[in-house]
């Protein structure tokens, strides 16, 4: 049924005694919000109580704002277990609801089981709108940034050294620090944070899974643009992507465990593929290039700054036009744990690899791949394995770490430009006049 909700509350319930309701979806003591985005609304709960009479219980629905949340009718089916539908008019706006369970015993009632103030939420159809459809870009504008992408993507490839890829591979020390830290620290860090500021399943799990991500192409781009090592960052990037088709089912399972998570988590096996592909073919074909015609190189090793500046702001746009639909359901938890992920990540990477006593372009390039997350990945994997309504909450997420860690490198870009310009500037000041 296109367009429809389902939210099964099970109501584990013993007669003569209640015992405590649980939602398979939501975690009532931490008073998880139901998000509604459509006029119409489906809630499907499900009864375990075994009825002393055929037909003897019926469900009763308490709103709180009849202006945001109407019952259009409660129906009733048996088959096997009992489960209760509710119909409900939606309009946007903020309000709780009560469940009621309730049992008919001649003109006696009995109160069986009561989940109070399920929290809701209900988005506006404009709102709606902008979860449903992507945005919509001019295919030419398409094209275009496309070929930039794929254009830069050559340009990394002509400034990879072979030098430096042959003693990655005999020290494959940062190598192996950026995996540490990817998938096995960062998803813990990301699980203890959404504990300790007590997010709802959903938006912990999302978070545990941005966490657990490969390093992005942002990697490789800020290495450049930092002055890292830019062939160890595109290294680290294609490990990191390889090892995430064993790390992120499992990370995926082991944490949606601990956070009461049931279901079968789908891992968009085919977008980590095509992700790995998308950076090697281009890239080789620049390894290629380099090799074959180095003129042409030249001319592309120059062009590569730019277009990457270029690239970068357009993602940093793109990504608060598709997030800012989302933050609206994030709270200053999420924000404030939006913020911490990529910072821990380059806290984390950098202390790592000093510890290591490794060179400063190698520290910022470790920093960097673990701070920077392909963090729709996560996304793939949220909108693959949850219903409609809990895919939104939980891609809120992976959105604000998108958002927040493109504003800390941009801001961490500036601060790095500025104290370079000073230092330059100082030596210059001090340079003796011949």
């Amino acid at each position: 049924m296109s367009g429809e909700v389902f939210i099964i509350l099970l109501l584990l319930v013993i007669p003569g005694e209640a015992k405590k309701s649980f939602l398979s979806f939501l975690n009532m003591q931490n008073t998880e919000m139901l998000s509604f985005t459509k006029t119409e609304e489906n809630i499907i709960v499900r009864s375990s109580y075994k009825e002393k009479q055929p037909h003897s219980s019926y469900l009763l629905v308490k709103l709180e704002d009849p202006k945001v949340l109407q019952v259009v009718n409660v129906t009733k089916a048996s088959l096997g277990v009992t489960d209760f539908t509710i119909h409900l008019k939606t309009f946007p706006g903020e309000t709780n609801l009560t469940l009621q369970l309730w049992e008919s015993e001649g003109r006696q009632t009995t109160l069986i089981e009561e989940i109070k103030n399920v929290r809701v939420r209900v988005f506006t159809q404009t709102e709606d709108s902008l979860f449903q459809a992507p945005i919509h870009v001019h295919s030419s504008i398409f094209l275009l940034v496309l070929s930039m992408i794929l254009l830069n993507k050559c340009a990394f490839g002509c400034k990879i050294e072979f030098q430096v890829l042959q003693t990655a591979w005999k020290r494959p020390l940062p190598i192996l620090l950026g995996a540490v830290i990817q998938f096995f620290l960062m998803p813990f860090c990301g699980f203890l944070l959404s504990q300790i500021l007590g997010l709802p399943k959903a938006q912990a799990f999302g978070f545990v899974m941005t966490c657990t991500c490969p390093g992005g192409g942002g990697g490789y781009l800020f290495a450049l643009l930092l002055e890292g090592d830019v062939t160890l960052a595109i290294l680290m990037t294609c490990t990191s992507t390889s090892l995430a088709l064993l790390m992120m089912p499992v990370n995926s399972y082991l944490y949606s465990r601990l956070l009461g998570i049931a279901g079968v988590f789908h891992i968009p096996v085919l977008k980590i593929v095509s992700t790995l592909l998308f950076i090697l073919m281009p890239i080789s074909i620049g390894v290629l290039i380099k090799h074959k015609m180095p003129k042409k190189a030249i001319w592309l090793e120059r062009v590569v700054r730019p277009l990457s500046l270029t690239l970068m702001f357009v993602g940093v746009y793109l990504a608060f036009r598709m997030g800012l639909v989302f933050l609206r359901m994030a709270g200053l938890e999420v924000l404030l744990l939006g913020l911490l992920v990529p910072a821990l990540g380059l806290l984390f990477g950098y202390s790592f690899a000093k510890v290591y006593l490794l060179p400063l372009p190698v520290c910022k390039t470790v920093a960097l791949e673990s701070g920077m997350l392909n963090s729709f990945l996560a996304l793939a994997i949220i909108q693959l394995s949850f219903p409609q309504s809990r895919a939104h909450e939980a891609s809120v997420a992976p959105f604000t770490v998108a958002m927040c860690s493109g504003c800390e490198m941009l801001l961490l870009l500036l601060v790095y430009k500025a104290k370079r310009r000073s230092s330059l500037s100082t030596e210059y000041e001090k340079t003796p006049l011949v």
